[in-house]
């Protein structure tokens, strides 16, 4: 864990902006190059780029909104629209980066990802790949969880909720702060942060409440 608190803090802090653009991962960062097959890689670029920042943007919104709103039913109507709605940016993501940067195949997905990391973190492994799909299938699952039932949603116990929490901030986190730059890194350390206090607010309620 030291070494990778030190990666992250040498990326934020002591690292200037790297050149290049990049797919997001956990694992590693895709780089992409719309000189390679022309209009046919700008048209992949823009989708892979903008379906990630809609789906990381709504998920933000909707983990923050909800530590706020709490059982505000107007927050609850909107989220049930907006929390399947980024899953499924998030899947269009995933499909077009394997498609138009790696030919639809895996190997070379896997194989990406592990040299990105190694240029990011100085460890080639390209298992993020596969912590993607797991996020694809958990954010799908609570999509659908909170869709199709959404008061047995709401009544769901508080670890899963948090794990469930955690585990999406982690990987936003890893997406936006330690393989990207600029104004992408600023807004993942801001979007964090806020869902934190967020969190660190509703439960500072529950603990008023209770006294």
């Amino acid at each position: 864990m030291d070494g990778y608190l030190g990666n992250v803090y040498r990326l934020i802090v002591q690292q200037p902006a790297r050149g290049g653009n990049y797919r997001f991962t956990l694992g590693g960062a895709i780089r992409l190059n719309s000189e390679e097959n022309g209009g046919k890689m700008e048209l992949g670029e823009g989708l892979t780029r903008w379906t990630i920042r809609i789906a990381l943007a709504l998920l933000f919104f909707c983990c923050a909104g909800r530590q706020l709103a709490g059982e505000d039913r107007r927050w609850q109507t909107l989220e049930r629209l907006l929390w399947p709605l980024g899953c499924g940016f998030f899947l269009t993501h995933i499909a077009a980066a394997i498609h138009f940067f790696h030919h639809d195949s895996q190997a070379e997905a896997y194989a990406d990802i592990a040299r990105q990391t190694q240029e990011a973190l100085g460890a080639a492994v390209g298992e993020g790949l596969y912590v993607n799909y797991l996020m694809a299938i958990v954010w799908t699952a609570d999509a659908a969880w909170l869709a199709l039932a959404p008061q047995s949603y709401r009544r769901r116990s508080g670890w899963i909720e948090a794990a469930v929490l955690c585990f999406f901030l982690f990987i936003a986190f890893n997406g936006l702060v330690i393989f990207k730059s600029g104004w992408l890194r600023v807004f993942g350390i801001a979007a964090t942060l806020v869902v934190a206090a967020s969190a660190g607010w509703r439960a500072w309620q529950k603990t008023e409440r209770k006294v």
